[in-house]
């Protein structure tokens, strides 16, 4: 293997490109605007609700919660996701698979209005379980450079006994 600047120091591992991140922007991204479309859902729907026109029934706040809750888990595993957390990628992971899972119910039942659900959960799904995601994760947490072997030890201390 030749190096372009000569072989690296004795105890250092070859440098590796840095991961790109690609992918995993792009899911945080696509998952960003799914908790924004959520949220603005809920938001319609709450107004809806407390329209003094509208009879609405208690079990519709029930629902705008669990959208509620669900738009800020988006949000959530998005930041997360930028942040390089191993939490972003398991919240974006199990809310991608069950927003999958939703999205082919409803292609089953609808026909190809859930087309667009199925393709952008699908999308957010593929992007966030591919391999450059977690190596991308896993790359803020290595450090540069192995710790120093043999250990050396603090000034004023010799390394064996004088006697």
């Amino acid at each position: 293997m030749s190096y372009p600047y000569g072989p690296p120091g004795y105890g250092y591992p070859p440098a590796q490109p840095a991961p790109s991140g690609a992918t995993a922007i792009t899911a945080a991204v696509l998952s960003t605007l799914v908790g924004l479309l959520g949220s603005v859902g809920v938001c319609i729907g709450l107004v809806e609700a407390l329209d003094p026109d509208n009879e609405v029934e208690p079990a519709a706040f029930i629902g705008i919660g669990v959208g509620a809750l669900i738009a800020m888990l988006w949000l959530l595993g998005a930041l997360l996701l930028f942040m390089r957390q191993t939490a972003g990628h398991v919240i974006i992971i199990g809310l991608s698979s069950i927003a999958l899972l939703g999205a082919l119910v409803l292609v089953a039942i609808g026909g190809p209005a859930g087309g667009l659900p199925l393709v952008l959960s699908a999308t957010i799904f593929g992007l966030t379980v591919a391999g450059p995601t977690g190596r991308w994760i896993a790359a803020r947490r290595r450090s540069a450079y192995p710790p120093p072997y043999p250990p050396v030890p603090p000034y004023g201390h010799p390394p064996y006994p004088y006697y």
